[in-house]
């Protein structure tokens, strides 16, 4: 609605500019001392309202688009956490940043220039009807001829867009790749040939990128040309009937003036569209994976500490199906679990499950007696904290880092959680990227603090004593055992519990 008031309102403005200014021209032309205040007025307003509405118009469009970027970065990290990653991890990340900012310029910028390119012609051509019929004839022939034009070459550049998106996607996944195995690479001397691998795919991208300029400006060129082809077409016949008298000057200017403005909507919608072809390349394959229905719940989680009872789940691979049994347990609610067993026995994936990030392969979960894939996935995981092996902590300093955005949590709170853990660190302090400034062990205690200062009703713990030495590890089992939320933890050492599952090879537990 507010594209085609925009819309309406400089079609408006162009017909009065170019009727006052040849009016004004075509009376200076005749009569050298002609009155030329009231129509220089009009003028003026027009040119003052048309540039308010050009001005006002891109942040008004922004603004309103903006909440799609909100809904599709909220609707991707659902996805992300009930599925997982679209395809890698580097590769998602840049859908929801770049793809997703892309996707919002499409609807900002591209969808009211193409809302513009259809009402302002329309507009412009019922007026020029009016005035000059033959003159309409002519501009009208010249725009059903540009549509064709602009769906070959529009097709094209998609097709262009499509695979520099992909190469895009491939760069990001392999650069990623590239960075997390680079110790390994160097370890086995071949780090030069992952760099040369790189640099060819980093050469594909700029090819295909080149390929969709060569079409863009393809695409321009044939535009204006075609444009101005039909100017100087009207033009041309303006003249030759200015000769014989068969039309009036003010006329023959005002539609000379309206002809190249017919056009220009046309033209920066073209413009647009190779512009926001990036959002098009990345909302197909965005919103295919978004338009699959998410398992989503309909209850809110329980309050209070809560019991989980597991019934008959099994959570392994299919390729060690055939080892496992159900599992059968409850963890009461305030008490301590502990989950041991062999590496590879499940551990990790059973928290996991719990916390509503992976599906099991049968059976359910039940939390307060209520089934957890009947709760509301976002209720359940803000009552949950969530310790995984390898925590990542974003955030400039440790401040940022433990309140993840969350301004709630004062610096009592942080500075109380740091000292149950011995840990000794000024909030203000600069942690560097994933807070690489901080020892394994540190990093450790940190995430465990972030996790502290919640205050969840459910603590799941996976290896919360790794990298530690023994008096850090000490003060960690101290303060998970003072704790009065229901906790899960899986170690590979067993300390002071309410109860102990082990998890063999085959998935069975023990009491």
């Amino acid at each position: 609605m507010l594209a085609v008031a925009i819309g309406a309102t400089l079609s408006v403005t162009i017909i009065v500019q170019a009727l006052t200014l040849s009016s004004l021209l075509a009376a200076l032309f005749h009569r050298a001392r002609a009155s030329v205040g009231w129509d220089l007025g009009w003028f003026l307003a027009a040119t003052v309202v048309r540039s308010l509405v050009i001005g006002l118009s891109e942040p008004a469009t922004a603004r309103i688009a903006s909440p799609v970027r909100r809904e599709l970065r909220e609707r991707t990290m659902e996805s992300v956490l009930s599925r997982g990653p679209f395809t890698t991890p580097d590769a998602t990340i840049q859908l929801a940043t770049r793809g997703i900012d892309a996707i919002e310029n499409y609807l900002s910028r591209y969808v009211p220039t193409l809302i513009l390119a259809i009402l302002a012609p329309f507009i412009l051509l019922m007026w020029l009807a009016t005035q000059d019929l033959m003159s309409a004839v002519i501009v009208l022939v010249s725009v059903l001829l540009l549509p064709v034009f602009m769906i070959l070459l529009g097709l094209e550049a998609r097709d262009k867009m499509q695979e520099r998106w992909r190469e895009q996607q491939r760069l990001a996944s392999y650069f990623g790749d590239v960075v997390r195995g680079m110790t390994v690479l160097k370890s086995c001397n071949r780090s030069q040939d992952a760099v040369v691998n790189l640099d060819a795919v980093g050469a594909s991208l700029r090819r295909s990128t080149m390929s969709t300029l060569r079409v863009a400006f393809l695409s321009g060129f044939a535009l204006e040309l075609l444009s101005s082809l039909a100017t100087a077409l009207v033009a041309l016949v303006l003249g030759l009937r200015l000769l014989n008298g068969s039309i009036g000057l003010n006329v023959a200017l005002a539609v000379l003036l309206l002809t190249p403005e017919v056009f220009l909507p046309l033209r920066r919608s073209a413009a647009q569209y190779h512009a926001s072809s990036e959002g098009i390349a990345a909302a197909a394959e965005l919103l295919e994976r978004l338009q699959r229905p998410l398992p989503r719940g309909h209850r809110p989680a329980p309050e209070g500490n809560p019991r989980i009872e597991l019934e008959r789940l099994v959570v392994v691979h299919a390729q060690r199906l055939h080892e496992s049994e159900p599992l059968d347990v409850s963890f009461d609610a305030g008490s301590l679990t502990l989950v041991t067993g062999p590496s590879g026995s499940g551990k990790t994936t059973l928290l996991r499950v719990i916390a509503g990030l992976t599906s099991a392969h049968s059976g359910r979960v039940l939390v307060a007696g209520m089934d957890l894939a009947e709760l509301e996935a976002p209720d359940w995981h803000s009552k949950v904290a969530w310790l995984p092996q390898d925590p990542v902590l974003p955030g400039f300093s440790v401040r940022d880092v433990v309140q993840m955005g969350d301004r709630d949590i004062d610096d009592g709170r942080i500075v109380a959680a740091m000292g149950v853990l011995g840990l000794d660190l000024d909030l203000d302090r600069a942690l560097g990227e994933g807070s690489g400034e901080l020892s394994a062990g540190q990093r450790r205690r940190l995430a465990l603090v972030r996790c502290l200062v919640r205050e969840p009703v459910l603590m799941l713990l996976d290896e919360p004593t790794a990298h530690l030495d023994a008096l850090s590890a000490q003060l960690v089992v101290e303060a998970i055992s003072t704790m009065t939320m229901t906790r899960i933890v899986a170690t590979h050492e067993v300390f002071g519990a309410d109860q102990v599952v082990v998890l063999g090879a085959g998935l069975s537990y023990g009491v």
